[in-house]
C-alpha cells in the first residue's frame, strides 16, 4: 500500500470521528416541545397577509400581559402557521393548570379585550379561531 494513501487514512479517520460526534449532538442543544403531563394549546386563525404583522405584535401585546398578570404560569409563543393564519403556541405544565389559565383568561376583562382585539385586527372574531389541546405522554 502507498504510504501517502495509509498517512491521509491515519490522519482523517479522527477527524472523521470528531466530526461524527459533533454533528450526533446537534439536536442535544433543542428542548423538548412538551413533556409527559405537559398541554399543549394552539391557537390558529385566519388573518389577511397585510394584517399579519400587526396581528402578531398584538398577540405579543397579549403574552406580555400574560407573564405579568397570570396567576398561573405558562409558556407562549406568537407565529405564523404554513397556512398563513396566525397564533400561538402554549404549553402549561398540566391539564389543570390550563383550566387555571382558561378560568383566568374568561374573567379577565384586559386579556378579553386584548384577544377579541387581535381577532379584530385580522376582520375576524375570536369564534374563528381554531384551539386544540394535545397533552403530552
Amino acid at each position: 500500500m502507498n504510504n501517502r494513501f495509509l498517512c491521509r487514512v491515519t490522519f482523517s479517520a479522527p477527524f472523521i470521528i470528531l466530526a461524527s460526534s459533533a454533528f450526533a449532538g446537534h439536536h442535544e442543544s433543542l428542548m423538548v416541545p412538551a413533556k409527559a403531563g405537559q398541554v399543549v394549546v394552539t391557537y390558529k386563525g385566519e388573518c389577511p397577509s397585510e394584517s399579519v404583522d400587526g396581528a402578531i405584535a398584538k398577540i405579543k401585546e397579549v403574552i406580555l400581559y400574560e407573564r405579568a398578570n397570570s396567576p398561573v404560569q405558562y409558556a407562549s409563543s406568537p407565529g405564523v402557521w404554513a397556512d398563513g393564519k396566525v397564533g400561538a403556541v402554549d404549553v402549561h405544565d398540566s391539564k389543570e393548570a390550563m383550566d387555571k389559565a382558561f378560568a383566568w383568561q374568561a374573567a379577565d376583562a384586559t386579556w378579553t379585550a386584548s384577544y377579541d382585539a387581535v381577532a379584530a385586527s385580522c376582520a375576524v372574531t375570536v369564534d374563528d379561531f381554531e384551539v386544540s389541546v394535545f397533552e403530552a405522554r
